[in-house]
């Protein structure tokens, strides 16, 4: 089973009937309730961000760690009062009827294309960077270091392929073979964050560059087990906030510029908004506020056709879980995926519980590439000096377990950030990068043609796949100067 992904707003051991009663305290010192962030017209910007900061919060560490039963408690908490009578002495009922008229109003489906487009660029930035550096390193080499890096770049294709689900699932077309899904290399994310990411050889350069990508966003993890006597046990420019009128697409993406520094931050404001606009969704359509889940998991917004979810029987890769999704429950388990291969779940170097897998089978992301970049393995070492006394340790702890081999030098002298003007006066080179972005790209129209609704046609990936890989060793093999060999490009075929 999953295991639960975010650090808790309690300790472990709390009982119901005290978080219950440390959420209403909380709550209250807020001086925000939900009802208020949603429907309340007249609070100010300062106050609709700090709502939104811990609301935000509060209900994704309920539902994505499937606290079902304390989410209820908070649900029954925040619209236990009817909305007629939500600050009565501040706001008119003109203010309320307009305020309410705004929400059911508001076109979620622009803003939900917009914010899970938004996250398919984000995955697909970081697919072909990861594919580079695996491409790079010379045959019979870096072993260990090739599966690590491999693994990872197959599970961010499953997470791109999850995101269209969830788009499917709210009746959005979701899109990643078109000239504006491309990412242009160097870039940032599409996030706030402060560094770029490029096409390059395997290096030290790259794979730190990668551990920032899936870096977490919880500071602390649990330390690993020390078992010594386990031989084998690893493989291992912004715009203003807008005053009355604040549920915006404008806003919303102000806000999570301002607040959202990782992929795990990303996801976990994007999973609020989905709720947010289900529970206007269910008021909407029933004339009161939802109680518990069982009310908000189906219907609302989630009119998308299940004939063109992606089912597991239909993925062929390896690694990772896919998941359909038709109701709440389906965000629930594809965001968990998400964020717990990337960051680790269950608060742990793990991105699901170990002792079901495998060992060393299932690292984060964040903690694979430290392994290969430390040339070392988490699991066996010892951990005791880096631990406090519940057994956390900083994200930033190396791995100190068993050696894992890595040979710097044995990958192609790859340009960086090659473009295709690079071959210009070497025709050879030219038609071969122009054969590589359209096998690209016709590994990209397979995918959507399959989330299009003809799921067969997934098969074809694994086709491609494997002439990538061989095109651009063809192309990283050549010299394009004294000092760099040519790589593939990434770039949107031209015709």
């Amino acid at each position: 089973m999953r295991q639960r992904l975010i650090n808790k707003t309690e300790p472990q051991e709390t009982n119901i009937s005290s978080r219950s009663s440390l959420a209403k305290n909380t709550i209250e010192a807020e001086a925000i309730s939900l009802q208020s962030l949603l429907f309340d017209s007249t609070i100010n910007k300062q106050d609709w961000i700090e709502g939104l900061k811990y609301h935000s919060k509060t209900l994704t560490n309920l539902l994505l760690n499937q606290q079902i039963r304390e989410f209820n408690e908070y649900l029954s908490s925040q619209f236990s009062a009817q909305i007629s009578n939500l600050k009565p002495a501040e706001i008119s009922k003109e203010q309320l009827r307009e305020a309410k008229k705004g929400l059911t109003e508001l076109d979620y489906r622009p803003i939900l294309q917009d914010l899970l487009q938004t996250a398919i660029l984000i995955e697909h930035s970081t697919i072909p960077p990861y594919l580079t550096a695996l491409y790079s390193i010379k045959d019979g080499t870096n072993i260990l270091a090739s599966q690590i890096i491999r693994s990872v770049a197959v599970e961010e294709m499953l997470h791109m392929i999850m995101v269209c689900n969830v788009m499917n699932a709210v009746s959005i077309q979701p899109s990643v073979n078109r000239p504006q899904n491309y990412p242009t290399y160097p870039m940032k994310l599409p996030m706030n964050v402060d560094f770029f990411v490029g096409l390059e050889t395997f290096s030290t350069n790259s794979i730190a560059t990668f551990i920032a990508i899936e870096s977490p966003s919880n500071p602390l993890v649990k330390a690993p087990k020390y078992t010594p006597e386990a031989e084998n046990s690893a493989l291992y420019s912004k715009s203003a906030v807008q005053e009355n009128n604040l549920w915006t697409l404008e806003n919303m993406k102000d806000f999570m510029m301002q607040n959202v520094h990782t992929i795990g931050e990303y996801y976990d404001v994007l999973f609020f908004y989905i709720v947010v606009f289900q529970i206007i969704a269910y008021y909407k359509a029933n004339g009161k506020l939802p109680q518990n889940f069982e009310e908000l998991n189906t219907g609302g917004i989630f009119t998308g056709d299940p004939a063109k979810q992606i089912r597991p029987e239909q993925y062929y890769g390896s690694g990772g879980k896919l998941h359909p999704v038709e109701a709440l429950d389906g965000v629930i388990a594809v965001f968990q995926e998400i964020k717990g291969q990337g960051e680790g779940a269950d608060d742990s170097i793990f991105d699901v519980d170990p002792s079901q897998f495998e060992e060393g089978a299932e690292l984060a992301h964040y903690f694979r590439f430290k392994e290969v970049f430390h040339e070392h393995f988490y699991l066996g070492g010892d951990y005791r000096p880096f631990t406090d006394e519940n057994g956390m340790m900083p994200v930033t702890t190396p791995p100190v377990g068993k050696e894992l081999p890595v040979d710097w030098n044995a990958a192609y002298p790859m340009k960086p950030n090659p473009k295709m003007s690079d071959y210009q006066s070497n025709p050879q080179l030219y038609a071969q990068a122009k054969a590589f972005n359209q096998t690209y790209k016709n590994l990209l129209d397979a995918i959507q043609v399959a989330v299009e609704g003809n799921a067969r046609e997934l098969e074809k990936s694994i086709m491609f796949m494997y002439a990538l890989k061989e095109q651009a060793i063809g192309l990283m093999s050549q010299p394009l100067n004294s000092t760099q060999n040519a790589g593939p490009t990434f770039e949107y075929p031209s015709n």
